[in-house]
């Protein structure tokens, strides 16, 4: 984006250098502020040389202000926001007028003066929700979210957050959304309500994949695995733990390596894993400079204790002297830290009360310009009225003269029209013959491509298999618990591939082929009990209880394997979408001439939205698994079509938030 504002400034007039130059020095704020201020200056001195342009002198201000405050120089920052103000109301610049306030609340923020930051904050919303701009809006709650966090006020961090996320959703904003839903989630597990946490982080998760954003992807898996070492969930912490080194390790980022190398480190020392323990804490150690010493001084304090559980005194004491070293360390930066806040606190504060010196002297020259003024405007007024019934009696004489010329050439653009509509009617006639010979060409290629889509994923079907047996032969040959974890990922992972490999292949088979229907008798509870028992694994993970209420002995005739599928794919959204500890219920029984099965979650439910578009191929809906596990859009499309196939009838009743249950009726054959 840089590189793309800078190449079109050699082109640009006075306004949009302007205009580029303010969004150069945005983009630099963070990284290189030096930049900002440069920038910022630039737009600055072209602003001044033409008076049409002096109005866009505020915006610039404030942001070469933000480039002093991420300088450190908050009194120069200070400064240039009170200019910036005090510019936004000579030209009337309401929005960047709510910017100035917003600025320097966040300046008193900084320095701990939470009442001015509060009450600069929210005369800053006021002006933002006044002019109804969303972006400026969002920015304004945020700024509320954090200082309400910062007071332990969760309840109103959280309302300030939900409602800055409704916003961002609206903008093309991916790392906006990200970062809102990161802080959401955050709130939520500060409350302790992990439901939501975890419902947020996945929400964060898909749309961190969506941009490949792999450090964003590293964070949201170093969360929830902190989230559930908290919990004390350390199995599925340590999963979690691995995808986030896997992500931090793609983007390079060194910190973010760090901070999982600590945190798989902790995880394994809770497990009474101590080597493995140790080696993730002496990588902390090999990779953390001055600027890690926190990560590093969490290293030397659990080596110690592994040291001391080990028998290893000395080398425990040892690790415990580093350990007290860096703690003060840290404790005195820290200190000294809050004095640079007191010290900058009183000199913004005495900055204030000499600004408003100034102002109460500058209100007394300005009584007596105005005066002057008063009497400069009287005179030019009656100067402007003369010229203006000048003005009228030329304006007068002209009109209808002008009018006379203009209905001329009305009707000669009359003419001129009917000659096009001819014209577009003899081209529309020609595009919709072509039009004919394209939808003949694309359903060509539509049979084209079912007939390709079905080669290819028939053909990959077999690889995965062969890493299934594969990973099979390996656990067999005796593995180590780390080999054994990484063998368990590969066999997830190539199950999860022919699962979808599958699903492409029965959902193109039920689109171009009918099977023929092949009726046998089965026993009912049976084959509930059957097709749950090959999901215990995904219920034990997720902690999820199930029940199976039907009456023994009882039997049907239809396709069991219709009934198979169906159920399989029911059974495992059930699963997907079910909240963590929860309970999934399977039940099934005889009614007259029909048998009835239905399948109940107590997950988030679905939406009206989603009821229109339950049954469509590729439809992602609105809820999202709650365990990071993938979705196709194809299980209820699939379930669809066969039961469609058996002559059944299938009913959802659902209420959002609370449960779902699929009840589907066949005849009895």
């Amino acid at each position: 984006m840089i590189d793309s504002l800078k190449s079109t400034l050699s082109s640009a007039g006075p306004s949009k250098k302007i205009d580029i130059y303010n969004q150069l020095a945005w983009e630099f704020r963070k990284s290189y502020p030096d930049s900002t201020l440069l920038y910022s200056q630039n737009a600055i001195e072209i602003a001044s040389k033409s008076a049409e342009l002096n109005e866009k002198v505020v915006k610039s201000l404030n942001f070469k202000g933000v480039g002093h405050f991420y300088e450190g120089e908050n009194i120069k920052a200070f400064e240039l926001y009170q200019q910036a103000k005090d510019s936004a109301l000579i030209y009337g610049d309401s929005l960047q007028y709510g910017y100035s306030l917003n600025n320097i609340g966040r300046l008193y923020f900084n320095q701990g003066n939470y009442v001015a930051a509060y009450d600069n904050f929210f005369r800053a919303l006021e002006i933002f929700e006044a002019v109804q701009d969303s972006i400026s809006m969002s920015y304004g709650y945020k700024s509320l979210a954090e200082l309400y966090q910062s007071q332990n006020n969760l309840e109103k961090a959280l309302e300030m957050s939900l409602k800055t996320a409704e916003i961002r959703q609206i903008f093309d904003d991916p790392s906006g959304i990200i970062s809102i839903y990161l802080e959401i989630a955050g709130i939520y597990g500060q409350m302790e309500n992990y439901n939501y946490s975890l419902k947020y982080f996945t929400e964060a998760y898909e749309v961190a994949s969506t941009i490949n954003d792999e450090a964003n992807l590293a964070i949201i898996k170093l969360s929830i695995a902190e989230m559930n070492t908290k919990r004390g969930q350390l199995a599925i912490a340590l999963n979690n733990a691995n995808e986030a080194l896997d992500f931090a390790s793609k983007a390079k980022n060194v910190n973010l390596i760090i901070q999982v190398y600590s945190l798989l480190g902790e995880i394994h020392y809770y497990r009474n894993e101590y080597q493995q323990a140790l080696k993730y804490f002496d990588k902390v150690n090999q990779l953390a400079t001055n600027n890690d010493i926190t990560y590093e001084q969490e290293a030397y304090y659990y080596i110690s204790m592994i040291s001391e559980k080990q028998g290893e005194t000395e080398k425990a004491f040892d690790y415990f002297k580093r350990y007290t070293t860096l703690k003060e360390k840290t404790e005195n930066v820290n200190t000294a830290r809050e004095i640079e806040r007191l010290e900058g606190r009183l000199a913004l504060e005495a900055k204030e009360k000499e600004n408003e010196l100034l102002k109460k002297n500058e209100e007394t020259y300005k009584q007596v310009i105005q005066n002057q003024r008063a009497f400069n405007i009287a005179l030019t007024a009656t100067i402007v009225l003369a010229i203006i019934i000048l003005v009228i009696i030329w304006i007068t004489a002209n009109r209808r003269r002008k009018l006379n010329q203009i209905l001329q050439t009305k009707n000669i653009k009359i003419e001129d029209q009917q000659k096009k509509i001819t014209l577009q009617n003899k081209e529309i006639k020609a595009q919709n013959d072509e039009l004919i010979i394209r939808n003949k060409e694309l359903d060509d290629l539509n049979n084209e491509k079912d007939s390709l889509l079905s080669l290819v994923a028939h053909d990959m079907k077999a690889p995965f298999h062969r890493i299934k047996g594969l990973t099979e032969l390996l656990r067999l040959s005796g593995l180590n618990e780390e080999q054994s974890q990484y063998v368990g990922m590969i066999r997830n992972n190539a199950k999860h591939g022919a699962y979808l490999i599958n699903d492409l292949l029965d959902v193109n088979s039920i689109v171009t082929d009918k099977e023929e229907l092949k009726s046998e008798s089965f026993e009912l509870k049976k084959i509930l009990d059957d097709t749950l028992s090959n999901f215990l694994i995904e219920l034990t993970n997720k902690q999820i209880e199930y029940k199976i209420e039907c009456e023994p002995g009882l039997k049907v005739n239809t396709d069991r394997n219709y009934i198979n599928r169906i159920l399989e794919n029911l059974i495992s959204n059930a699963i997907k979408f079910s909240n963590l500890e929860s309970e999934i219920i399977l039940r099934a029984g005889v009614i007259k001439n029909n048998f009835w099965i239905s399948v109940k979650d107590f997950g988030p439910g679905f939406t009206e939205d989603d009821k229109n578009n339950l049954f469509k191929k590729f439809k992602k809906l609105s809820a999202k698994p709650t365990g990071g596990e993938s979705s196709n859009g194809l299980g209820l499309a699939i379930v669809k079509t066969l039961v469609d196939r058996l002559n059944g009838k299938i009913n959802l009743e659902t209420e959002l938030g609370k449960y779902s249950e699929f009840t589907i009726y066949f005849p009895i054959s």
